[in-house]
């Protein structure tokens, strides 16, 4: 005879009141978190254990019916009881390899057999699935906030790509350049953008060119020469720069290729016996070594001004210049009081007569051919003797010159004017007077015809070529003379 062994057992969802030591209950209704429904007891009796206490039952056999690896869309083996959730069971049916790479961040170097896995996990606000993390929150954030110090870290050689079809990406090109990579797509910034380096190399690069605080240059090896192209589609010569401003311009040459030229300074300076030197390397207190951009036109004994740490409360003297391996240093008498910062200008006031011409030099061509191109020149003519007697500092012009060095030299050219007009005190101001030349080819002005005299010396005639000339003889021709206030004719 078959023997049936049951156990207690009840249809509803709470748990049998009391069960001895040992014994098995049972309850039939439907099991959820907040009841005692679908479960299975056993007496305890030993303190502090609750009596009964849960062992199983279909609540929880109902948790782990779905399928191994199975997470998307809520699965469960059991439909009916999907509000109580399920467990996950893992699936090691596959290979991963996680990191990918014996180096870095990852898991190993090789491919993980059985791994297990899930065909999507979420937490919270968050669903990991395939490839994908996502917000599953609407208009959710994907926030990443590491712990005090800890940084979000995308590994060596490893692209942080933009857009589905991989549009644009940054990497840091450890194996390669040791640089960030940026690749693709054009980047726009629609907000400002600061970058800074606290002065040292150049803040920002650009192909061969380098912005560091308020300086542009060239980069060191892409040449030297810095164009400004405001308008690159049309000729070299289309397009303006406009400067808000003043413009200094510390090089040795300035050279101006417009075909027009207005200038509203009423007053036009050349020659200048200032300059500004920029500080290329900090200064510290008590050196007497300052090292600059470039020593071309100092001179020992010019003066130097323009920082209050300088010896002499601001005002010093150059005593010796030299220039080494590209680097300039000047070197002054005393010592500084305090730093100087790298690119600090200062100003150079030079003690030194270069014994050089000054004024304005053109360049024309008189004919057909480069052979007919020439130089003019007119200005201030430093030195004297030069094919005349004038002195040092004359004002000169030579339409056909050399120039070496600042100097001039060649024969010098005409003057077409309407009028001249000599200082007060180089002429007689009682009647009219006569210009001439002395013996150094110098213009005098005569005494004029108010002086009178009583004795003539010379009288001056022409000669047959109508050339005027100075001469004791009268000859030949038809003359008046005054005499004792009554006009007399002689006829020869």
């Amino acid at each position: 005879m078959a023997s049936i062994i049951r156990v207690k057992r009840s249809t509803g969802n709470s748990a049998p009141s009391t069960i001895n030591y040992g014994e098995l209950a049972v309850t039939i209704a439907p099991g959820a978190h907040g009841n005692l429904g679908s479960r299975l007891f056993v007496g305890d009796n030993t303190s502090p254990d609750p009596d009964p206490i849960v062992i199983g039952g279909r609540y929880f056999t109902d948790l782990m019916g779905n399928a191994p690896g199975t997470v998307a869309g809520g699965a469960n083996a059991n439909s009916g009881t999907l509000a109580n959730g399920f467990i996950p069971i893992l699936d090691r049916s596959s290979s991963g390899h996680p990191g990918g790479s014996a180096t870095g961040y990852g898991e190993g170097s090789a491919a993980i057999a059985n791994l297990p896995r899930v065909n999507q996990w979420n937490v919270d606000n968050l669903t990991l699935d395939g490839n994908t993390i996502y917000s599953n929150n609407t208009d959710g954030d994907i926030i990443f906030v590491p712990n005090g110090n800890g940084q979000v870290i995308i590994n060596d050689d490893t692209k942080l790509t933009f857009g589905t079809s991989e549009d644009a990406s940054i990497e840091y090109d450890e194996n390669g350049t040791d640089k960030i990579q940026v690749t693709g797509a054009t980047w726009v910034y629609n907000t400002q953008i600061e970058i800074k380096n606290d002065g040292t190399n150049d803040g920002l690069t650009v192909d061969n060119i380098g912005i560091s605080s308020n300086i542009i240059r060239t980069k060191s090896g892409g040449g030297n020469t810095l164009f400004i192209d405001p308008y690159p589609d049309g000729l070299d010569s289309d397009g303006m720069v406009v400067i808000k401003g003043s413009l200094q311009v510390d090089g040795t040459t300035t050279t101006v290729n417009s075909t027009n030229t207005s200038l509203n300074d009423p007053i036009m300076n050349i020659g200048d016996v200032t300059s500004v030197r920029t500080v290329t390397a900090g200064v510290g207190a008590g050196v007497s070594a300052i090292t600059v951009d470039s020593i071309a036109g100092i001179n020992t004994g010019d003066q130097i001004t323009g920082s209050s740490s300088l010896p002499g409360a601001g005002t010093t003297t150059i005593n010796s210049f030299v220039e080494s391996a590209g680097i300039s240093t000047i070197f002054i008498d005393g010592q500084t009081t305090g730093g100087i910062a790298d690119q600090h200008q200062l100003t150079v006031t030079h003690g030194f007569d270069t014994n050089t011409d000054r004024g304005i030099s053109f360049n024309y061509n008189t004919g057909t051919g480069i052979s007919n191109n020439k130089i003019g020149f007119f200005g201030y003519n430093d030195s004297s003797g030069e094919t005349s007697n004038a002195p040092e500092r004359s004002f000169t012009y030579i339409p056909d010159a050399t120039i070496t060095g600042n100097v001039l030299s060649g024969t010098k050219g005409f003057l077409d004017i309407k009028g001249i007009y000599f200082q007060s005190g180089d002429y007689s101001t009682a009647g009219n007077g006569i210009v001439y030349f002395d013996t150094t080819g110098k213009m005098v002005g005569a005494a004029g015809t108010t002086a009178g005299i009583t004795t003539s010396n010379f009288i001056l005639t022409t000669d047959a070529s109508g050339i005027p000339k100075w001469t004791t003889t009268i000859d030949g021709g038809q003359f008046w003379y005054y005499e004792q206030w009554s006009w007399c004719e002689y006829f020869d």
